[in-house]
């Protein structure tokens, strides 16, 4: 236990805290029992008192009175006296001692009222001599009385003492503990405590050579030591950190400058086009990022035996023993081979590959004894693979080109075929017709008609070259469809004395190129019959979303359709339902009552449909 005191801070400290604890539990509960035991004393010494009281009311109530009527009204007095007498206050077992003096004194006065004091005062007889006598008898019990009242006095005067001794016990002893404690505190906890914030600071301030001297044994003697040997363990780690530091730096570094690369490379591949790329910059910092100062850039076309661009990084081209021109097949078609020379060097070939396609290779020649880091094969790997996307795209454009070259020209010769075409062998017939009448030298009236019928097919032929000239030159701008709806109505209203209205519900819809050109040519086109068929007033586009489809309707307040809708304007209907079955979309046209007619189509744009298929 003595050693445990002496080696141990949190033992001392503890048991002093506990030892002023229990001196203060002490005090506490000590003054508690002496107040509880003294709570009736002042009770005591008040009731005590009233019994000198009592007494001489009971005598001046006698001798006022003289009659022996008085004699029987005092029995009241005396009940109401041995009362008070026999209060439990008085005869309480916590505030009378058998043996004490305060209960002899007690039981002097109860003696005294039975034996002399109450018979005296049933027996007076109202004579001079009996009156002296109760007089002596009553001044003898109230002395009596006035002794036992200073008993009750004395009792609680001494509880009061004795509560005053336990509590300057209780504070004297306190202070001897605080003091030990005070002195443990600074000569065992304070001045270790200061020492080892002197050496915290210095270890702070870089200082790793300082150390702690202390001979405690205790807990702050062991943290001095574990100090101690922290500073010398930090000394040995401090310069090994500054070579790790110096080496993530390093490292840091090239992986910032390997993702700058990278991000070059991507953005010469996005940003330009195929006959703009030059990549020797990319091959230089890479060469330059690697260490690896041989390395050639291959591209070639699909099949091709040869590349059509070849780029060189090399130290000393004199010196080096270039690829040659005959052996470009079996550098092209292999990836990732090791090929030793006479020279002690081995080479590691990348492909430009992107899905399934071969754009050329990226070479890299080093010496056996330098090797390939795992860092440098992913970064030339990594920028061969930028490399290839870039390729890809552009290929992709070119092809994406050709594709809406094909497209168009497609568009253009069907629309050709389909309108133009027709009334130019309508013309022709015409022209077979009048050689004929001519052959057999018809009348003038039959010329005439033959005549006004080649005029009047002249006539539509030009029309209808107006409006595929119009169709070919329409575009979708960045106003969007709603704008180029807008300028094709614009148009249409300075030809015509209908009134054109638009309903455009659609601007949360994202429609693709290819579905802004149909959906433009299938409103106009429907416009131009009704301009030019209804003899109506009004017309109204709309175009208005239900669920995952957008309808079309173009609709005329005129004549209506004929029973053979396919016979008015027939090639421009063809035109409409080739539009409508390229967007897979159904488009019908129908009389509305008894006049006007309304062209609908209805389809699902591929936005629609996508965000439908992701939602699921």
């Amino acid at each position: 236990m003595l050693s445990k005191i002496r080696n141990s801070i949190v033992f001392r400290i503890g048991s002093l805290l506990m030892a002023m604890t229990v001196m203060a539990v002490l005090s506490m509960f000590s003054s508690f029992v002496i107040s509880e035991i003294a709570d009736k004393d002042a009770a005591a010494i008040n009731i005590s008192g009233s019994l000198r009281k009592q007494s001489y009311l009971m005598l001046s109530t006698l001798l006022v009175t003289e009659d022996t009527a008085g004699i029987a009204e005092q029995q009241a007095v005396f009940e109401q006296f041995e009362a008070i007498l026999n209060d439990p206050v008085l005869i309480s077992s916590d505030l009378v001692s058998p043996d004490s003096v305060l209960a002899q004194s007690y039981k002097t006065v109860v003696v005294s009222w039975k034996a002399e004091v109450k018979p005296a005062l049933e027996q007076y007889n109202f004579t001079p001599q009996a009156k002296i006598q109760l007089f002596d008898t009553v001044n003898s019990f109230v002395d009596k009385i006035d002794f036992l009242v200073l008993q009750y006095q004395q009792a609680a005067e001494s509880k009061i003492e004795l509560l005053r001794i336990i509590q300057i016990i209780a504070l004297f002893s306190t202070l001897i503990l605080v003091y030990v404690a005070m002195t443990s505190i600074h000569s065992h906890i304070e001045k270790p405590l200061t020492q080892l914030t002197a050496m915290a600071r210095r270890v702070r301030d870089g200082d790793l050579t300082s150390r702690v001297e202390l001979d405690n044994k205790d807990e702050l003697g062991l943290l001095a030591q574990a100090f101690n040997s922290m500073s010398d363990s930090l000394s040995e780690m401090y310069a090994d950190l500054e070579g790790r530091v110096n080496r993530k730096t390093m490292q840091l570094k090239r992986s910032n400058d390997s993702l700058q690369l990278l991000l070059n490379t991507s953005r010469l591949s996005n940003n330009t086009t195929e006959e703009d790329l030059d990549f020797q910059p990319i091959l230089d910092e890479l060469s330059n990022l690697t260490g690896i100062g041989d390395m050639d850039l291959c591209i070639t076309k699909q099949d091709a035996d040869s590349p059509y661009i070849h780029l060189l990084e090399v130290d000393e081209v004199s010196n080096r023993p270039n690829c040659y021109t005959g052996n470009c097949d079996g550098c092209l078609s292999h990836s990732g081979t090791l090929v030793s020379n006479d020279l002690g060097c081995y080479t590691v070939r990348f492909a430009l590959e992107r899905e399934e396609h071969n754009y050329g290779v990226l070479v890299a020649r080093m010496k056996y004894k330098n090797g390939l880091e795992a860092w440098q094969n992913q970064l030339i790997q990594a920028v061969a693979d930028q490399i290839a996307v870039g390729l890809s795209l552009k290929n992709q454009v070119h092809q994406d080109r050709r594709v809406a070259l094909l497209n168009e020209r497609t568009v253009i010769a069907r629309e050709l075929h389909d309108s133009l075409a027709q009334s130019l062998s309508y013309l022709k017939i015409q022209v077979s017709r009048m050689q004929k009448a001519h052959d057999k030298q018809a009348d003038s009236a039959i010329f005439q008609d033959l005549i006004d019928e080649v005029r009047d097919g002249l006539g539509s032929a030009y029309r209808q070259l107006r409006e595929l000239l119009s169709t070919f030159r329409l575009q979708v701008g960045g106003r969007g469809l709603k704008g180029a709806l807008e300028d094709a109505i614009s148009q249409l209203s300075d030809r015509t004395n209908m009134n054109i209205t638009l309903d455009y519900q659609v601007e949360s819809i994202l429609f693709t190129p290819n579905e802004e050109i149909h959906l433009l040519q299938i409103a106009k086109e429907a416009l131009q019959n009704s301009l030019h068929h209804s003899k109506g007033k009004n017309v109204r586009v709309a175009l208005t979303q239900n669920n995952n489809q957008v309808t079309v309707s173009v609709e005329d307040d005129g004549v209506g359709i004929p029973d053979g809708p396919e016979k008015i304007n027939h090639y421009g209907l063809d035109i409409m339902k080739e539009r409508a079955k390229l967007l897979v979309g159904s488009i019908s046209m129908e009389r509305v009552g008894e006049r006007g007619t309304i062209v609908t189509f209805v389809f699902s744009p591929e936005s629609i449909h996508s965000n439908v298929a992701l939602s699921r």
